[in-house]
């Protein structure tokens, strides 16, 4: 379970608005030589509406945690069938026509395929995309940012 930590700043109508912190998730131990990490830190919050359930209230605190196996198959379908697909269709063209234009089409033709059957198979499979879950935790975190604490 890939988690993230936030802090509920309402709930309205069984759904939560969470800040998440935006300063990266540190979990792999990269640390300061993150990217994803240099990139987000010094940007305000990311506000999620996710649906709550139990007796969560604003001010919580809570882990946001997405499931590490669903998260790993949502990337394979994501990221690397369009680009099998792409390489696929760039072959094809070329072998039907041996062009650059044709090989170049079919590249085009096989991306836009694959994120359309992607597309279709992520409506038609339910469960196959990531839920995000809140998972409370204490409400006194000394590891959780002060500008969080809203009034």
């Amino acid at each position: 379970m890939i988690e993230h930590r936030g802090i509920i700043q309402r709930v309205e109508d069984g759904k939560a608005i969470v800040a998440m912190e935006t300063a990266g998730c540190s979990s792999c131990g990269q640390g300061s030589s993150c990217g994803i990490g240099k990139m987000a830190s010094g940007r305000p919050a990311t506000l999620l509406t996710l649906p709550v359930s139990g007796d969560l209230k604003a001010g919580d605190f809570v882990l946001i945690g997405l499931p590490e196996s669903k998260l790993t198959f949502s990337a394979l379908l994501g990221y690397l069938f369009p680009a099998f697909a792409m390489i696929f269709g760039a072959w094809l063209g070329a072998a039907l026509d041996g062009s650059d234009g044709a090989t170049a089409l079919g590249a085009i033709a096989g991306f836009l395929a694959a994120l359309s059957i992607a597309r279709v198979v992520i409506g038609l499979v339910p469960g196959l995309m990531p839920a995000p879950q809140l998972i409370p935790i204490s409400k006194q975190s000394p590891a959780f940012p002060k500008e969080y604490h809203h009034d």
